[in-house]
C-alpha cells in the first residue's frame, strides 16, 4: 500500500512524496528528521476508495422569460396586463329537447350503466 509523507519544503511551504511501502515512508521520516532537522513530518496511507456514478437531471428555466403572475396580481413595470377573455353564456337554443325515451344511456367505460341514476364509475 502506498504512503505520503508530508513535510515542510526548505522555502516553507508545504511539501510531500509518495513512496511505495511503510518501510520507506519510515526511512524518509528519519532521513527528514536526522539529516534535514525537520520535526513536523505525518504519514498517510492511501487507500482507494470505491466511486459508482448515477444518472442525475437537473431542471432549469431560461432567465429570460417572465415568471408567471397569479390570478388577480399587477403586471410588472413596463409591461402591459393581458385581458382575460370575457366568458360567454351557454346558450339554450342550442340544447334541444328530446324525450327521455328516445335517449340511449352510456357510461364513460361504454357499458349501459346500471340505472338512470348511475354516473357509470362502479356499474
Amino acid at each position: 500500500m502506498e504512503h505520503v509523507v508530508f513535510f515542510p519544503a526548505a522555502d516553507g511551504s508545504p511539501a510531500f512524496r509518495r513512496v511505495p511501502t511503510l518501510d520507506e515512508a519510515v526511512r524518509l521520516v528519519e532521513h527528514l528528521r536526522n539529516v534535514e532537522g525537520l520535526s513536523t513530518v505525518s504519514v498517510s496511507a492511501l487507500t482507494e476508495v470505491p466511486l459508482s456514478f448515477r444518472a442525475y437531471y437537473r431542471v432549469e428555466v431560461p432567465t429570460e422569460l417572465v415568471p408567471a403572475q397569479p390570478l388577480g396580481a399587477t403586471a410588472p413595470v413596463g409591461l402591459a396586463p393581458v385581458p382575460e377573455p370575457a366568458l360567454e353564456e351557454p346558450s339554450a337554443a342550442l340544447v334541444e329537447d328530446v324525450p327521455a325515451d328516445d335517449l340511449e344511456l352510456v357510461a364513460s367505460n361504454g357499458h349501459a350503466p346500471v340505472s338512470p341514476a348511475s354516473l357509470g364509475f362502479f356499474a
